[in-house]
């Protein structure tokens, strides 16, 4: 029993210490580290079938956090107001959602990434580079397949989740996703012509 309680705290300290690391992270695949931690922990898990959904969760965070900062980039970069407002809601949105998952890992007690990989970053930053004139239909036809791949994940985790919590808040998450996607082919077929 000692040594459950000290492997709790040490996983509860080490996702603390994680969280903690607001601005660029230090981790290159903070997506990796969560799903190796939550495999470490699931011996420790009480209900042994929850450990089984925990990489759902994380996929489905890391997406939600790499759609934060898409938002961000188009709010701040784009000179398009319908872009712009748009942005505006994919960060409100994906925020929001990312209260609502962390809450739900947290209740399962699933370590989550609280970061975007070197890999997302990277994208990120070469979009910022992309020239005024092209930003607004690269970040659309990048918000499109973020969008689309995102459905995809979801779709899966939903088909594959019994846990009632977990695939309520995947059902709503892909009803957010796919609105954004439909706003987003919207505007990129009507708006940018």
């Amino acid at each position: 029993m000692k040594l459950h309680t000290k492997n709790l705290f040490l996983a509860f300290f080490m996702l603390a210490l994680l969280a903690s690391c607001k601005d660029r992270p230090n981790a290159k695949e903070p997506e990796k580290i969560a799903k190796e931690q939550n495999k470490a922990n699931q011996q420790h898990t009480v209900e042994q079938k929850n450990a089984d959904y925990s990489s759902y969760l994380v996929d489905v965070v890391h997406d939600q956090l790499f759609e934060v900062e898409l938002g961000k980039l188009g709010k701040r970069k784009s000179n398009n107001e319908k872009i712009r407002d748009f942005a505006g809601e994919l960060e409100k949105h994906h925020e929001s959602r990312l209260q609502k998952l962390n809450a739900l890992a947290s209740d399962m007690m699933y370590a989550v990434p609280h970061n975007l990989s070197d890999k997302q970053w990277d994208e990120i930053q070469d979009l910022e580079k992309t020239n005024a004139k092209n930003f607004d239909q690269k970040w659309l036809e990048v918000v499109i397949s973020k969008h689309n791949k995102a459905a995809d994940v979801l779709i899966d985790a939903i088909n594959n989740v019994d846990n009632y919590n977990m695939r309520t808040q995947l059902n709503e998450t892909l009803q957010e996703v796919r609105s954004h996607l439909e706003a987003a082919t919207f505007i990129k077929n009507k708006q940018l012509k």
